[in-house]
């Protein structure tokens, strides 16, 4: 990591470091998408194990990296719910016609 003599660098730092993190958010949500078209049933979009595999997960990383596992958790748990909000989205759009029937 760099370290910055001012808030400009700070800030151009951060910039870059988000440039990087966009990507993989994006990807990350094209997954989550075919989840959603995947599982069978609604009840199935929100898997509880699954939300503490993936928070463990990210904490270890975390750890190992010597970084804020109390952060990464706070994180990854805000995003997990938006994902699971956009794959109910998902699920809900591409199921339409065989909820109504």
């Amino acid at each position: 990591m760099k370290q910055c003599n001012d808030m400009k660098e700070v800030r151009e730092e951060i910039d870059r470091v988000d440039r990087l993190i966009v990507p993989l958010l994006l990807e990350r949500l094209e997954y989550i998408a075919q989840a959603g078209h995947i599982k069978p049933d609604r009840d199935t979009v929100r898997d509880n194990w699954r939300v503490e595999d993936v928070v463990s997960k990210a904490k270890a990383t975390a750890a190992n990296m010597g970084g804020n596992e109390a952060y990464i958790e706070d994180v990854y748990r805000h995003l997990i719910e938006w994902s699971i909000n956009h794959e109910f989205d998902v699920w809900d759009s591409a199921n339409k016609d065989t909820k109504q029937a």
